[in-house]
């Protein structure tokens, strides 16, 4: 029990720091939401593995798993319109999102709990 309630503030803790720090959260049912009103234009950068990308991702998604580890080649990403950092679980995107924010993107989102919560809320994947 006490490993379940460590393992719950860590999380909790970590999407807090996050957005402490100006990272943007957006929940899976809100950009679900998003998508389907087609009133956000959104860039969908998706930092998991190759691997990790080809067992299932959200259409349209962009797979730019180098941005986990260094920003480069960034400067094709539209700075106009929202960008939604995914990874499988949250942990990966908040820290590609704020490197996006110190280089001048002002609509960055990470997507909360990454993949898993995409999957668990219905979000449809290809």
């Amino acid at each position: 029990m006490k490993t379940f309630l460590l393992l719950c503030l860590f999380i909790f803790g970590w999407d807090l720091f996050w957005y402490a720090i100006g990272v943007k959260p957006v929940f899976a049912w809100q950009l679900k939401k998003w998508m389907r009103s087609g009133k956000h234009d959104v860039t969908l950068i998706d930092v998991r593995t190759p691997f990790e990308y080809n067992w299932f991702h959200i259409e349209g998604a962009q797979n730019r798993p180098e941005m986990a580890y260094t920003i480069k080649n960034f400067r094709d990403i539209d700075n106009k319109k929202p960008v939604v950092v995914i990874c499988m679980t949250g942990h990966r995107s908040p820290i590609v999102a704020n490197r996006l924010k110190k280089r001048g993107y002002k609509n960055v989102y990470n997507l909360t709990w990454g993949m898993w919560a995409w999957k668990l809320f219905g979000g449809k994947t290809v």
